[in-house]
């Protein structure tokens, strides 16, 4: 009986887990509708808002320490991002997230970054591929002006 039981409970496991395995993982991480979805983590190098406009609220340089399959590329290199227009910005701290904008993010600063990935075909037989940051955390690393104690 004990036999019979556990040959069920393994077909019924392997009848479950097999098509899942198959699917992949959702979202597939994969191309989908033209573009692909994207998370990394880093440090930041540079925050430029001149280029700032309805689309974009800037680019920002991070040096990449790891990341999705998508970015696998980019890794323990330093990569240029465009930031959507209406990407959410926040500032990690010990009481929690606080919403910010691109402006206040300064170069040495830890970053958690969200977006997608865009292909775009040239036309002449070349692919540009622009990475979109929709979601952005960091950690505010620049350290605070510090006064020296005075001296007796």
């Amino acid at each position: 009986m004990k036999k019979l039981l556990l040959v069920v409970v393994v077909a019924v496991l392997a009848l479950t887990l097999v098509p899942l395995a198959l699917a992949g993982a959702p979202g597939g991480g994969g191309w989908k509708h033209g573009h692909a979805k994207f998370n990394l983590v880093g440090k930041v190098v540079s925050v430029d808002t001149s280029t700032a406009g309805e689309t974009a609220a800037g680019t920002i340089v991070i040096h990449v320490k790891a990341g999705t399959k998508t970015v696998r590329g980019l890794r323990r290199t330093d990569a240029s991002f465009t930031v959507a227009a209406g990407a959410k910005v926040w500032m990690l701290t010990d009481d929690g997230a606080v919403a910010k904008t691109l402006g206040d993010v300064a170069a040495g600063d830890k970053v958690k970054a969200r977006g997608v990935i865009t292909k775009v075909d040239n036309g002449d037989g070349t692919t540009t591929v622009t990475y979109t940051i929709n979601n952005l955390k960091y950690r505010d690393l620049t350290p605070d002006e510090v006064v020296p104690p005075a001296q007796p």
